[in-house]
């Protein structure tokens, strides 16, 4: 059976109500009905033997229930509605299935003309929704009005509602199209992508439940939710993010990072709270996934990766990069029995899960617990902040080098009608503890909104808000459907190779914020640890929160293995252990978790973003000449490769692609590879690598971990 007409019939499973927007666009020939009614009792019977559970599967698996497998034996067509009452999609099964009823080109014309006014009429709504996007932007920039007016929260209600109904619309009408008979590849491109969605194909109800899980989801992040003491009414309670992270940030108290740990789960499932609102939500994921006929509900969160086995790749990705790792860890270990003795790590075992939230966030700290490669003053980094502000004085002057960068690329310069009109600064009391620049996109334009603060951590954030911007310039001349990444997180990588190229001190010499153009051999493998704590700590975790959630989706992981599964997987991939002992009915999953919950803001972009961000940087330092491997003056770790018109090239031509290609054809341009690599990676923390190769011998420190059993399975 054609992949079109597998299509189809996933869509049967869909709400048919919905076909209604799809008959009043196409005729149905009356003559082609007897035919219909035929080949609608062969196609019943393919149906129904195809998908008819066999005598070893009984029931068979539609999806999953978190606690028990939902017993939908499969009836034939006939209990869901017989296909030649269908009309209109009918017709669709009978150009995709029978030959013998019109010539392949005169259909395949009807086809694209009707297929083409479909997509026209999205785009006519979504510029509709783009005016909307540039109202919110005007009425947030307007002098006078409150950022959290009641005409904003109303215009983004609106905005999300109507590019709801949009897509759950066009992905109805789009899903019937026979993709294999478009002639026009960026036509067949359109519908491949905005036929399928993720939680945006569920039915109205059941999309309001979904957000309504999230919010909840986020409140266990940003709520006000833990009590440090019995009595609230004291200091009142405290939010995850950012409170409690940065107790945890400061704190020299094993007993206070004990503390945090358990009464942050405690608030979280009250009531098993989390652990019901989690399974709510995978219910919501798996039914998103039928309606893309997706047996394997992990193939509608890979949706847009368009990759057999995506996990298996991640994870091929996370072994490669496990000898540095595994390098790393052993020597935190040996610093954490070293200031946590009540911890009582041992010599050859797992790190403590509030230890590492802690090593995790004081990756940039100044006091942190853990010593870097080399002590003293003259080893330390040499603080820019002073320099900055006298150097760059201003947000707006950040702004203007930030777009510099890609100017001497070679890529689009922003005029001063862009910084007139287009460019505004938050107000103080507004970005929150992060404080991130946004960019809003409503074509033929593009806006920006920036972070009022003045540091390094600031100017490096915004070269990369810089690459978001310069993406949607490029993307806005591509069609609605393809104007967008070709997979979550490819923007974000490429951004993530201007925020590396902008913190080197070779850039920062340029910027005249630094005398010299390198640091010190010393300085230079300090400024990688606190990178590799940065990143090389970050990336399994990732990795493992992604993983859980798709093991759980698909049925791998079940309800009643929850936390010891999550523990197994700390445990294998990362060297993390529970602070004592734990059992399946506690539920303890990390507060990042559930941040990546949204496909939107998912653990798999985040993955994504880091690993490809690297082998990019790679790719546009061999290209600049300021990347030499062998050669000390020139290493990847201080590459910056400012006015390479040959880096430029490579960003541009991925840029203007947008979504027209698969991910792999865009990333071969800048890479020479179709696949993940660990090697961009493997590459920048080289010699971090060796010294802590090194280092551990020194101290006998042998790598690897063999954790405790500290979850009971009973």
């Amino acid at each position: 059976m054609s992949e079109p007409a597998r299509d189809v019939y996933a869509t049967l499973a869909r709400e048919i109500a919905s076909w209604g927007s799809f008959v009043s666009q196409w005729q149905i020939s009356s003559e082609l009905r007897p035919q219909s009614d035929k080949l609608a009792t062969r196609l019943e019977a393919q149906f129904y033997s195809r998908f008819r559970p066999s005598r070893k599967q009984s029931p068979s698996r539609i999806y999953k229930h978190p606690d028990k497998l939902i017993e939908a034996k499969r009836k034939p067509p006939q209990a869901i509605m017989r296909l030649s009452l269908l009309g209109v999609p009918f017709l669709i099964l009978l150009l995709i299935s029978s030959g013998d009823c019109l010539s392949r080109s005169n259909h395949t014309a009807g086809n694209e003309v009707s297929t083409k006014r479909i997509l026209d009429m999205a785009t006519s709504r979504m510029r509709n929704i783009w005016s909307l996007q540039r109202r919110i932007f005007l009425q947030l920039t307007a002098k006078g009005k409150s950022p959290l007016g009641g005409q904003v929260l109303n215009a983004k209600q609106e905005v999300e509602a109507e590019t709801y109904r949009l897509l759950y619309d066009l992905a109805a009408n789009l899903s019937v199209v026979p993709v294999a008979q478009l002639d026009d590849p960026l036509m067949r491109r359109r519908v491949q992508r905005m036929a399928k969605l993720q939680l945006q194909g569920l039915r109205p109800k059941d999309y309001e439940q979904a957000k309504d899980l999230l919010r909840q989801t986020h409140s266990f992040v940003s709520g006000q939710l833990v009590c440090q003491q019995e009595d609230c009414s004291a200091h009142g309670p405290l939010a995850m993010y950012p409170q409690i992270v940065n107790k945890n940030m400061r704190t020299k108290l094993y007993e206070d990072l004990f503390a945090n740990w358990f009464a942050w789960r405690k608030a979280v499932n009250e009531k098993e709270t989390a652990k019901s609102t989690f399974i709510d939500y995978v219910r919501l994921l798996r039914i998103a996934a039928t309606y893309n006929g997706h047996v394997t509900p992990s193939r509608t969160w890979y949706l847009n990766y368009d990759t057999e086995n995506f996990q298996a790749e991640l994870e091929a990705v996370v072994w490669e990069i496990m000898p540095l790792y595994r390098e790393l860890h052993a020597y935190l270990r040996h610093e954490v029995q070293s200031t946590y003795p009540k911890a009582d790590t041992k010599s050859d075992g797992a790190i403590s899960a509030p230890i590492m939230d802690q090593i995790l966030s004081q990756d940039w700290y100044p006091h942190q617990f853990f010593r870097t490669p080399h002590q003293g003053k003259q080893h330390q980094l040499p603080s820019v902040h002073r320099r900055l502000e006298e150097v760059l004085v201003t947000p707006v002057k950040i702004n203007r080098k930030a777009a510099e960068f890609f100017e001497s690329l070679g890529l689009n310069v922003l005029t001063e009608n862009f910084y007139d009109l287009y460019s505004r600064r938050m107000k103080d009391d507004e970005g929150g503890p992060d404080c991130k620049s946004q960019v809003y996109y409503f074509p033929p334009d593009v806006a920006l909104r920036y972070c009022p603060k003045l540091d390094y951590k600031k100017l490096m954030q915004t070269h990369g808000t810089m690459a978001e911007l310069q993406y949607y310039l490029y993307k806005e001349q591509l069609p609605f459907g393809l104007d967008t990444e070709p997979c979550p997180g490819f923007g974000a990588a490429m951004a993530e190779t201007v925020v590396l190229a902008s913190g080197t001190a070779r850039h920062l010499h340029r910027l005249h914020i630094l005398l010299n153009d390198s640091l010190t051999e010393q300085q230079s493998l300090n400024r990688l640890f606190r990178m590799g704590v940065h990143t090389l700590i970050a990336v399994p975790q990732y990795f493992i929160n992604d993983k859980f959630l798709v093991d759980v989706m698909d049925g791998r992981i079940g309800v009643k293995d929850y936390n010891c599964a999550y523990w197994g997987l700390q445990d294998k991939f990362a060297g993390v252990q529970p602070p004592s002992q734990r059992n399946n009915k506690d539920f303890d999953l990390d507060f990042k978790f559930y941040r990546g919950m949204n496909p939107e803001t998912s653990n798999t972009k985040k993955f994504i973003a880091e690993i490809l961000g690297f082998q990019f940087y790679r790719s546009f330092c061999l290209a600049s000449g300021q990347y030499k491997p062998g050669d000390p003056k020139f290493p990847l770790h201080n590459c910056d490769f400012y006015d390479s018109k040959e880096a430029g090239k490579k960003m541009r031509d991925m840029m203007q692609l947008g979504a027209t290609r698969h991910w792999r054809d865009v990333m071969e341009i800048a890479t020479g590879e179709r696949k993940l690599s660990g090697r961009g990676i493997l590459e920048y923390f080289a010699p971090l690598f060796t010294w802590l190769k090194e280092r551990n011998k020194q101290l006998d420190i042998e790598p690897g971990w063999d954790a405790d059993e500290l979850c009971r399975r009973d």
